[in-house]
Formats: structure tokens, C-alpha cells, sequence
């Protein structure tokens, strides 16, 4: 159990956080964000949708904010940069995005890519009504503490009908001596009407030991915009706490496509909130946790329907061995007015080990009548009967576990949208029973 000094000195430490901020564009903002958090408070495992999450091993550290971004030779993040992104990567130095180390020759001049303090300015009427509607509907505890202590993050602004054809990578380097951190990027795009970009989210480690990650990525989609995000974390630290929260609201005909591949770490949360606000939206997600050790992974999903004709669409997997350990909560919410609604959620898990272990929690809540809606979820072992089939053919038992595993886990690597970051999840499922 969590003791309430735990909490108290963790609420403590976040305290003193929030008060260091100097006044700037987004402080009003910051205040209601905190004061919203203040209502809400830091969860336990009380919580539901925290039930399983490790959270004494976020309250028992005594993280820090960083003071200032160590300077970095642009040479060192080189072998960070993925072959597709080589002109077209937003770099982040401990949470804080770095333009200086950003690469933008092959993302269009129109594309617009600026600090969220100068983007309050810029385009002051749309982010305000955006982050204070957000602040006042968020339920995610650590979304709203980012509202509230992000510090460097950034505005890309998609205009009306551009067609990014690069993929942009946000690549996040760590460099954090000895002290542990506590980071909080932020990144928020708005695609005009019939844009189109994909996103890939990776990380980079140059110094560091145990810090913990707390992101949100919000997207807002006009009307026939199309956005692929790739988040791969399949390189996150060990001793990492990651978690990062992914808002998306959709107009008409736009399209929202998201594919996580991860091996977990120390604890990792994901919360995705996906709101279909106009006709003909299309929400599709995918994920793939491949777990070993200690590791964790978490993903918790609300699928909003609140418009009629809509299609969502979730495929999460997950594979788990030694003691590695997942969780998965979904919801498809479909309101009255959202007619039509098709609809999609299953979760597979595989479990490799007596100490590994996968829970899982699909469910929907439907007030329309004219509705397809299905939900599914297993949680098993390798067959025996393939097992026995692919011995009979002259196959090892490690290589047999081995071709099973890998065609579980190519369901969704075959979906991977970029090569390297396809070859380098194939290696990863490759892994197991290797000798």
C-alpha cells in the first residue's frame, strides 16, 4: 500500500514545481490546470484505472525539474535520427524542445513549428479555448499536471490541403547526469482541412539514470485531415517511468491513425482520449507490448463517439514473459446522436511464463440504437497443438515458440508505416526463446 506520506511529500515536491514558474503566456492556463489537479488529486491504487499501475515507484522518488538544457554537440544525436527523418526531426532536450538540434529542410515552409509560449501569441483565440475547454473536461490526473508544469513545448500548424511528405520524427534525448528528473513535453498539432502528415515519436539516451517521463500529445483534425502517429518506445531506459497521454479531436471525413510499439520499462502508461466530433471520422489504434523482466506496460483507452457514421477501430497485443507484467482498460463510448457507429476493440495477450501476467478490461457504453459495436479480449499460452504440429515438422521446440511468437506479433508489425522502425520491432520479437 501507498502511505499518505508517500503522497503528501510527492504533492509536496509537485508543489514547489508549480510555484517556481515565472509568469508567462500560458500561466492562466497553468493556474486552472493546477487547480483542476488540486480537485482531482494524485491517484492510488484505489483508483481503477490505476489498479495495477506501479505508482510507489513514481511517489518514493524525489525527482527534480531540470534547471537548464545541458548544450549538446549536434554530432552526438546522429545515431538517433531514423533513415526516413534525416531533414524532417523536432528535437526535445530533457522534455524542452531545441531548434538549434532540429533538422526542417524537408518539412514544408508552410508547416508552421513554434514554441507553445510564441504559438499563445500566434494563434491566441484557437489555443486558449482549446487548452481551457481541455483543462475543464480532463479526467487523467498526470494529463492535467502536464497542462500545469510543461515547460518547452511545441505548436505544429498543418496548413488547409498540405501533404507532408516526409515522415517528422520528435526525437526526445535524455541527458540527465545523476540526479533523477521529472520532464513534462508537451507537443499539440492542428492539421488544416485535407492535410496529411506522419508523426513518429522516439527516444534517445546520451546520460541518465531514473527519471520520469509525463507527455501529452494533442491532435486536432479539421474537416478530410489525415495524421498517422507512430509512437515508438521500444528503446525506452529500463529504469524509466513514461507515461504519455494522447488527445484527439476529429472533424468530418478526417482520419486519425496511431500505432504504439513498445518493450515497457520500470512503468509505462499510455492514455488515449479520441473524440469523433463530425460525420464520417475514422479512429484506428494499434499496439504491441513485448515485455520482459520486470517490465510494465499500461494503456488505457476512451473512444468517443459522438457523431453519427463514424468507424473506430483498436487492435492492441501484447506478449509477456519472465515477469513482466500489462494491463488494458478500453471503453467505446457511443452517445445518442451517434448513429451508424461502427465500432471495433479487441485485446490479445500471450503469456510466456509463470511470473508474467496480463489483465484486461474491454467494455462499451452505447446510448444509440442504430449501432455495430463489438469488444473482445483473450489472455492465453502457446498452443500445444502448433507446438506438436511444427515438431512433427522437423523444427526445434525453441524455434517452434519462436515462429509462433513472431507471427502473434506480426499482426501489427506488418501495420508499421516506416521500415527501420518495422526491422527494429521484428528484431525485437525475434528475441525470444533465441539461444
Amino acid at each position: 500500500m501507498i502511505s499518505s506520506t508517500e503522497i503528501d511529500n510527492f504533492q509536496e515536491l509537485l508543489q514547489c514545481a508549480f510555484d517556481a514558474f515565472p509568469q508567462d503566456p500560458l500561466s492562466k492556463v497553468r493556474n486552472k490546470a493546477w487547480d483542476h489537479f488540486l480537485e482531482i488529486g494524485l491517484p492510488t491504487r484505489k483508483s481503477e484505472v490505476f489498479r495495477y499501475v506501479s505508482l510507489r515507484s513514481l511517489y518514493e522518488n524525489a525527482y527534480e525539474t531540470p534547471q537548464e538544457i545541458p548544450a549538446i554537440n549536434p554530432a552526438l544525436i546522429d545515431s538517433f535520427i531514423l533513415p526516413e527523418c534525416q531533414n524532417s526531426v523536432l528535437v526535445f532536450v530533457n522534455g524542452c524542445y531545441q531548434p538549434t538540434l532540429s533538422r526542417r529542410s524537408d518539412i514544408p515552409q508552410k508547416v508552421i513549428v513554434q514554441p507553445l509560449e510564441e504559438a499563445f501569441k500566434s494563434f491566441a483565440t484557437f489555443l486558449q479555448n482549446h487548452w481551457n475547454k481541455a483543462v475543464k473536461e480532463e479526467a487523467d490526473p498526470f494529463a492535467i499536471l502536464n497542462t500545469a508544469l510543461q515547460k518547452g513545448g511545441i505548436f505544429i500548424y498543418i496548413p488547409p490541403k498540405t501533404i507532408v511528405e516526409k515522415p517528422i520524427q520528435i526525437l526526445h534525448i535524455l541527458h540527465t547526469q545523476q540526479k533523477p528528473l521529472m520532464l513534462f513535453p508537451r507537443l499539440h498539432l492542428f492539421a488544416g482541412n485535407f492535410s496529411e502528415a506522419l508523426l513518429c515519436n522516439t527516444q534517445g539516451v546520451l546520460s541518465g539514470g531514473s527519471h520520469w517521463i509525463n507527455a501529452v500529445t494533442d491532435f486536432t483534425l479539421e474537416e478530410g485531415a489525415k495524421i498517422r502517429y507512430l509512437q515508438n518506445s521500444s528503446q525506452e531506459p529500463p529504469k524509466t517511468l513514461f507515461f504519455e497521454a494522447v488527445r484527439t479531436q476529429l472533424k468530418g471525413d478526417a482520419t486519425f491513425k496511431t500505432l504504439n510499439v513498445t518493450q515497457g520499462a520500470e512503468c509505462q502508461r499510455y492514455d488515449y482520449k479520441v473524440t469523433l466530433q463530425g460525420e464520417n471520422g475514422e479512429a484506428l489504434l494499434y499496439g504491441l507490448w513485448m515485455g520482459k523482466g520486470k517490465n510494465e506496460v499500461h494503456t488505457h483507452v476512451l473512444m468517443d463517439h459522438q457523431a453519427p457514421h463514424c468507424h473506430s477501430f483498436q487492435f492492441f497485443k501484447g506478449v509477456l514473459d519472465e515477469n513482466s507484467h500489462s494491463s488494458f482498460e478500453g471503453k467505446i463510448l457511443v452517445r445518442q446522436a451517434a448513429q451508424k457507429t461502427d465500432a471495433f476493440q479487441l485485446n490479445n495477450n500471450l503469456v510466456l511464463s509463470e511470473g508474467a501476467a496480463a489483465e484486461s478490461k474491454p467494455n462499451l457504453e452505447i446510448f444509440a440504437d442504430d449501432v455495430k459495436a463489438s469488444h473482445g479480449t483473450t489472455v492465453g499460452q502457446l498452443s500445444e497443438e502448433e507446438l506438436f504440429y511444427m515438431k512433427t515438422r522437423g523444427f526445434s521446440a525453441e524455434a517452434a515458440k519462436s515462429l509462433l511468437v513472431k507471427g502473434f506479433c506480426n499482426e501489427i508489425i506488418e501495420n508499421i508505416p516506416m521500415e527501420s522502425i518495422k526491422i527494429r520491432a521484428e528484431q525485437i520479437s525475434d528475441q525470444y526463446y533465441e539461444h
